[in-house]
């Protein structure tokens, strides 16, 4: 599948198999692993062995940072580290006795592969498109457009709308079985109070006569 894209998209897991594939497979980790200046015909001798027996970029990332027993490879590379050098060295552990390079860390998929599961993707998740709705929908939805225009352009009906949520939330709070109290009911309750009638010294706010009784 001859499908040319940016090393900066290329798909970590892919596994390069054509000449134009290894080069940006290439340029790709070279960007990732923070190589600018790589060699990239030392680094794609390097590499090239074992993108042919199924590993891909992932997989040599995870193999530059961790050993195939888990344990960390140690420190990154120094600026005084030849790029494609510091990769063979690290690449070492992962040959198995000496004789043959280790299963991938991150198992890694051809090209096409990919492009058909990124396809598959791309359909699942798009929008579906919207279906069209029948006669009874279709006038469910003009009714209720029909209301929500009545109720923003009358004024009159929202404050009555308004004033009804209002009263049902204050009938809520009412004991059940007693009647909410009236005007009527408050006045009665001021007339019961006595309020004296002593008079008030305007220097100290004494009420005059009080003091004295008391005394």
């Amino acid at each position: 599948m001859r499908v040319r894209l940016d090393p900066r998209q290329w798909p970590g897991r892919v596994i390069p198999e054509t000449d134009a594939e290894i080069d940006t497979a290439v340029e790709a980790l070279c960007l990732r692993a923070n190589w600018p200046d790589g060699n990239r015909a030392a680094l794609r001798r390097v590499v090239g062995p074992w993108f042919a027996e199924g590993w891909c970029v992932d997989a040599l990332l995870a193999a530059v940072d961790r050993r195939p027993d888990g344990n960390s490879q140690g420190s990154p590379r120094n600026r005084d580290q030849v790029a494609h050098d510091f990769l063979r060295a690290r690449l070492r552990s992962w040959w198995q006795g000496g004789a043959r390079r280790a299963r991938p860390p991150v198992p890694g998929m051809t090209l096409g592969a990919w492009w058909r599961i990124n396809r598959r993707n791309a359909r699942l998740t798009q929008p579906r498109p919207a279906r069209p709705l029948s006669a009874a929908g279709t006038l469910a939805r003009e009714q209720s457009r029909e209301r929500v225009r009545a109720r923003l352009k009358d004024p009159v009906e929202r404050s009555r709308e308004l004033a009804r949520r209002r009263q049902e939330v204050l009938d809520s709070l009412l004991v059940p079985g007693q009647k909410p109290p009236t005007f009527e009911d408050s006045r009665r309750l001021l007339a019961d109070i006595q309020v004296p009638t002593h008079p008030v010294c305007s220097k100290c706010g004494c009420r005059q006569g009080v003091l004295p009784s008391a005394a």
